[in-house]
C-alpha cells in the first residue's frame, strides 16, 4: 500500500496536508503544479489554450493570466469542461509517469498524489487508498477570500466541484481542517500509525 491519492475541497488544506506527508518522507506529486508548469510557454498545454481562448488571456510576458483565465471558466460550465477536456490528459500522464519513475528508484516509497478532481475524474483506480481533508463552509469561504478570490468566483469554484460531503464518504480516510496547523498534523500522526499497524498486521 504505497500510492495514495489526496483529494478535497478547494481551501480545505490539501497543501498543508501534503506539506506534512513530505516531511514524513512521503514523495508528493502535486498536480496543481504540473498544470502551472503545462501552460507555461512552450508547454505542450500552452498553444492549445490559447488557441481555444484567444491571446486575450495572455500576460505581456505571453504567460497565460491564470486568474483571467479561471473567471472565464468558472462562470460557463461549458468552457471549464473545453478547458479541462485540453488540459487534464496530459497532466495525467505526467503525474503517473511520476509515480512509475518514484517507484522504480524505490518501490518501498510512499507516494501522494494531489488531485482536486480525483473523483470527478474516476481515478479512484488508480490508487491503493484514497484520502480526502475537508473543512466547514465559513472557514473554506475566509480561506478563499483570504486568497483574493471575490464571493461571485468562491461560488461558481466550490460548485464546480463534487459535494464535499460526498468526496468524504467515498474516501478511505478523511482528514477534517477547520483548526490549527498542529492539529492537522496530528490527524496525519493517526493516518500514519493506523497505516502501520495495518501493514504489520497488528
Amino acid at each position: 500500500m504505497n500510492v495514495f491519492g489526496l483529494t478535497g475541497g478547494i481551501g480545505c488544506g490539501k497543501t498543508t496536508l501534503s506539506g506534512f506527508f513530505m516531511t514524513e518522507g512521503f514523495e508528493v506529486i502535486d498536480t496543481d503544479l504540473i498544470s502551472q508548469e503545462l501552460l507555461q510557454p512552450g508547454k505542450e498545454n500552452w498553444k492549445k489554450v490559447v488557441d481555444e481562448f484567444g491571446k486575450e488571456i495572455l500576460n505581456k510576458d505571453s504567460t497565460i493570466n491564470r486568474k483571467l483565465l479561471g473567471q472565464l471558466v468558472f462562470q460557463n460550465p461549458e468552457l471549464l469542461d473545453k478547458l479541462n477536456k485540453i488540459t487534464h490528459p496530459s497532466i495525467r500522464r505526467q503525474w503517473k509517469r511520476k509515480v512509475s519513475e518514484t517507484k522504480e528508484k524505490n518501490p518501498r516509497t510512499r507516494i501522494v498524489v494531489v488531485i482536486p478532481l480525483l473523483f470527478e475524474e474516476k481515478l479512484e483506480k488508480d490508487f491503493d487508498k484514497i484520502l480526502c481533508i475537508g473543512c466547514s463552509p465559513p472557514v473554506q469561504y475566509k480561506r478563499l477570500l483570504d486568497r483574493g478570490l471575490i464571493p461571485q468566483e468562491i461560488k461558481m469554484r466550490i460548485e464546480s466541484q463534487w459535494p464535499l460531503e460526498r468526496k468524504m464518504e467515498l474516501s478511505d480516510f478523511a482528514f477534517w481542517n477547520d483548526g490549527s496547523i498542529q492539529l492537522l498534523y496530528e490527524q496525519g500522526r493517526v493516518f500514519l500509525a493506523r497505516l502501520r499497524s495495518f501493514e504489520t498486521g497488528s
